[in-house]
């Protein structure tokens, strides 16, 4: 398969739209080729000829995705979750509505945002190293982390013992 030159691949024109028998995902097969899908593992088969019809006229559009980004995320939410980081934050905040996976999902973009804003740093090795403490989430505004995750959840944490939620505006000898 030739590359664009922003890399993405272009099929030839003997190429067969192919489905990931695991997941769906699409993708193209030369001839003879054998090819396994990169999220799921499962083994990618030439389309049907209803599925390849189908598969024209309702599919989305060809995502040109790196295949790198969901591994990226995997990373980042594997180092800041590391020596149960993640679990110690999410009973911390005592979320009742809100499932550890969803914490992690929603917690992880934060921490995104905070690297690319500049208030997080990654400490990652140039060459892969077997040992864990080389890789590292650094939060250089402590202060920052908590507000903006005490933020990202603050209409799932759990009301005072009284009822009422902590943030009443006014005078509070009027009520």
């Amino acid at each position: 398969m030739a590359t664009t030159p922003d890399q993405s691949p272009i099929p030839s024109p003997r190429a067969k739209r192919a489905i990931c028998d695991g997941c769906g995902a699409r993708g193209w097969l030369e001839p003879g080729e054998v090819r396994t899908c990169s999220e799921c593992g499962g083994p990618y088969r030439p389309m049907a000829l209803l599925e390849g019809i189908i598969d024209r006229w309702f599919a989305p559009p060809v995502q040109h995705v790196s295949e790198l980004y969901p591994r990226h995320l995997k990373l980042i939410e594997l180092m800041w979750t590391a020596e149960g980081r993640g679990r110690e934050m999410y009973e911390a905040l005592g979320l009742d509505r809100v499932s550890y996976s969803q914490f992690l999902t929603r917690a992880t973009q934060l921490v995104v945002r905070g690297l690319d804003e500049g208030w997080i740093v990654a400490d990652i090795p140039a060459a892969p190293n077997p040992d864990p403490s080389a890789y590292g989430v650094r939060f250089l505004d402590p202060e920052r982390w908590a507000d903006e995750l005490t933020a990202a959840f603050a209409e799932d944490l759990p009301l005072p013992p009284n009822g009422l939620p902590s943030g009443v505006e006014g005078d509070p000898d009027l009520t």
